[in-house]
């Protein structure tokens, strides 16, 4: 197949570009751009849509930087291509930010490509920004993620669609080689500018470039179009797996004054879907997901089945509570609330009185099948109120108790699942109430608290 007839199709298959919309195309000079400036060019003929060139100076590479954004400006002028030269100091916001080079020259190019989008006057779902990334590009990254350590998210290598909040990045090249790209532009006359910095084997990725790869492709020709391959399955994993961490998310975890509540009942699930979703916690804690990795998992894991009261510290100020069984995540320094301690003692029931105390109840402990936990409130809790066994949402009962919605939030409750025994200092539940076939009773009560009470 054609390399434009495989790209096109690439393109489509994906839904990179929509007729009308608007692109704005990363051009460095170097054969990847350049190839890509051209084929979308090419596939303006099949589909309509408008067309613009950004050229980023780094400031790094002294005059052979300027050499590429002459090039380039030549070649768009040229072409027809509008282009926009933007040049930033990229040691300086690298020095400044406290970010590497790489860091910092990526951040250079996603300022000017928002920068140029609000000068063309887009929104982020009118524009695309299309990257020359390819198959090369991707081996390099499943690879590299490999070899530092990752998961099925990182395994799943470079994203062809990719939505941020500047617009929607589109690699529409993930679909061909290096090669395959050398090759059309050689075949048509086609001259590129080349990066010095790429033969620097003190770079990570140009030593996968230059040595590893090459090395694999004499054990497989094709290896780079396999591990593109296989990266491709991995994407679809990763996205089915992010699915139901949302949906275990939703059921298990509450955010409330800024903190994470997670649940016990999450340690019934898959241990994997365990890991995303407290993976998915800590990203939201933190506000990014830069920097927390499976080590920050594996220790919210071994809190999970901790002892009540064991604490952890994370990164970006994290601090990770088990109370109870359940996990509470938030930024350290903030008051700690904790539930009311509660005392336990079974004995067997044989009529004695049932006492009438604020701080002591009694509850028919055969009815009790699974295990009890001592928190605050939850989605789905519920109080039995009545002897045929009518609920109510604990959330109405304080409602209807004219219960502040502070006070809520501070109320201690002894719950079995999202059933609440105990709103302490309040009801209990009807069905949990001792009768005259109770053979054991379940006495609790506050500890500090006098018996009298």
């Amino acid at each position: 197949m054609k390399i434009e007839e495989k790209v096109f199709s690439y393109i489509e298959e994906q839904h990179m570009i929509e007729t009308g919309s608007h692109v704005l195309l990363g051009i460095s000079g170097g054969a990847d751009s350049v190839c890509l400036l051209f084929l979308l060019k090419e596939y303006q003929k099949r589909c309509e849509f408008f067309l613009h060139g950004i050229h980023v100076n780094h400031g790094i590479r002294g005059e052979e930087a300027w050499r590429d954004q002459e090039f380039t400006r030549q070649l768009c002028e040229k072409e027809s291509i509008p282009l926009r030269i933007y040049s930033y100091p990229v040691p300086k916001i690298a020095a400044e930010e406290k970010l590497s080079l790489e860091e910092a020259g990526r951040e250079a190019r996603h300022r000017a490509f928002e920068e140029e989008r609000r000068r063309l006057g887009l929104g982020p779902e009118e524009s695309g920004i299309a990257l020359a990334h390819h198959q090369n590009d991707n081996a390099e990254t499943v690879l590299h993620n490999l070899i530092r350590g990752t998961g099925a998210g990182g395994l799943g290598g470079i994203q062809p669609v990719q939505q941020g909040t500047m617009g929607t990045f589109i690699r529409p090249l993930l679909c061909i080689s290096r090669r395959e790209i050398q090759e059309y532009l050689e075949s048509r006359g086609i001259s590129w500018m080349e990066d010095s910095t790429n033969q620097d084997l003190s770079y990570t990725r140009n030593r996968l470039r230059q040595a590893v790869i090459p090395e694999m492709e004499k054990i497989n020709p094709r290896a780079v179009e396999h591990i593109g391959a296989a990266a491709g399955y991995m994407r679809k994993i990763e996205g089915y797996l992010q699915r139901q961490a949302d949906s275990l998310f939703e059921r298990y975890v509450e955010e409330k004054g800024g903190k994470f509540y997670v649940r016990k009942e999450l340690l019934s699930e898959e241990e994997i879907m365990e890991e995303y979703v407290l993976l998915k916690v800590l990203s939201l804690a933190a506000g990014r997901r830069k920097d927390i990795s499976r080590i920050h998992v594996e220790t919210l894991k071994k809190l999970f089945r901790g002892a009540t009261g064991a604490a952890a510290s994370l990164p970006y100020g994290l601090t990770a509570r088990q109370t109870y069984g359940s996990l509470s995540i938030g930024k350290a320094g903030e008051k700690e609330k904790e539930p009311a301690p509660l005392e336990f003692r079974i004995f067997p029931y044989e009529k004695q009185q049932i006492p009438e105390k604020t701080y002591t109840k009694w509850f028919d402990y055969d009815k009790i099948k699974d295990g009890l936990e001592v928190r605050f409130r939850l989605p789905g809790d519920y109080l039995t109120v009545n002897a045929q066994g009518g609920r109510k949402k604990l959330k109405d009962y304080f409602i209807d108790c004219k219960i502040p919605r502070e006070e809520r939030e501070k109320i201690t409750l002894l719950a079995e699942g999202s059933h609440i025994l105990w709103a302490v200092g309040c009801r209990i539940s009807e069905y949990y109430k001792i009768t005259s076939q109770t053979k054991e009773v379940l006495e609790v009560h506050v500890k500090g608290v006098r018996e009298d009470e």
